[in-house]
């Protein structure tokens, strides 16, 4: 266990070594180890490849990645929309040039 903390001195190990940033991730599952079996037995069969996933996964929850993906569908939706009313637009005043040419002859 000493091994994951790294702490200045081998012989004991003192907050200011858990403190240190290369330290933080895993001086919780030192203290898992130490005081609570489940949790320590947890973080040893995890599956690294997921854990790496969620390390690099930009939204903070599952909820969080949820919303921004459903509102990037909605919005695409709403544009294709606004695209097929404007292609409309577009025919309708098409055609009422037409019916003013046909008009003017």
């Amino acid at each position: 266990m000493i091994d994951m903390i790294k702490p200045k001195n081998e012989e004991f190990i003192i907050v200011e070594d858990f403190l240190q940033e290369e330290c933080a991730p895993v001086s919780g599952a030192l203290f898992d180890a130490l005081f609570n079996l489940n949790k320590y037995l947890q973080f040893e069969q995890r599956d690294p490849f997921q854990e790496r996933q969620k390390r690099e996964d930009e939204y903070e929850s599952d909820w969080d990645r949820f919303a921004c993906m459903d509102y990037n569908r909605l919005a695409m939706e709403e544009e294709a929309r606004e695209e097929d009313a404007m292609e409309i637009d577009w025919v309708t005043v098409d055609d009422e040039d037409e019916d003013a040419e046909d008009f003017n002859l």
